[in-house]
């Protein structure tokens, strides 16, 4: 009963991270492309990092609620896949090197905001 629950949350998290990245899109530039792209895709690195580092290791949430945020919501919210072929339709080469510069440190930004946020609850 386990794994099917991790199997729903991975799927429902997929669901609406996908949704959330295409609407996203269309909030930001009205169509998808590389200021989209790269939008979800740090916001995705931060989250990621923040659930990983932060609400997986200091509260007791369920494994199928990290799963259904982290592997399904933010997997499926951020992609490499249109990137890397935006880049190469594009030739964006430094595009490219940009979102991964600046992916790096979004994800370090999440680390650290979960890790100011433990300290913090810990002093409560």
């Amino acid at each position: 009963m386990q794994k099917f629950k991790d199997w729903l949350a991975v799927f429902g998290g997929g669901m609406l991270g996908g949704l959330s990245r295409y609407g996203l899109g269309l909030v930001l530039t009205g169509q998808q492309g590389l200021v989209a792209t790269t939008t979800v895709n740090l916001l995705g690195s931060f989250l990621l990092a923040f659930i990983t580092f932060g609400l997986a290791q200091r509260l007791a949430l369920p494994t199928w609620l990290i799963l259904g945020l982290g592997t399904g919501f933010v997997g499926a919210f951020t992609t490499w896949s249109t990137l890397v072929l935006e880049t190469v339709t594009l030739r964006a080469i430094v595009w490219f090197i940009g979102n991964l510069t600046l992916g790096l440190a979004c994800a370090g930004c999440g680390w650290a905001l979960a890790q100011v946020w433990a300290r913090r609850r810990h002093e409560w």
